[in-house]
């Protein structure tokens, strides 16, 4: 197997930045003064949606173009936080959800991480690494 430069840089991103993982329905870190100029991208999956599993790291790849200064990859098992997937009227899996800070701003549905660097465009800018 060849490995070239650009897959090496990726493999060593990938380190710098962890994808968090919500629990409990806690998206507690979100209420504070201190990140609401933060935008933070929910990321609604299953561990048995092929879909979603098929997106996941297309969605770590992105998250590496992004200062978690400015925009934080979140996913949420909608198994295991279930009130949350209520509380956003998440229908199906994937679904992302972009908030700045703990306000909605816009969301987007499917495995088409197209659509999901577009939402993030639309509203962020260009990657900022």
């Amino acid at each position: 197997m060849i490995i070239s430069d650009c897959d090496l840089n990726i493999s060593i991103n990938i380190t710098k930045y962890i994808m968090i993982n919500i629990v409990d329905n806690d998206i507690s870190f979100c209420d504070s003064e201190d990140v609401q100029h933060i935008y933070f991208l929910l990321y609604f999956t299953a561990s048995w949606c092929g879909p979603c599993q098929k997106v996941k790291p297309l969605l770590e790849k992105l998250s590496q173009g992004f200062d978690p200064k400015t925009c934080v990859f979140c996913m949420c098992d909608i198994d295991e936080n279930e009130d949350l997937c209520h509380n956003f009227q998440v229908r199906a899996v994937p679904t992302f959800i972009l908030m700045r800070g703990n306000r909605f701003v816009d969301e987007t549905g499917g495995a088409d991480i197209f659509r999901v660097h577009a939402l993030l465009k639309k509203h962020i800018g260009e990657m900022t690494e």
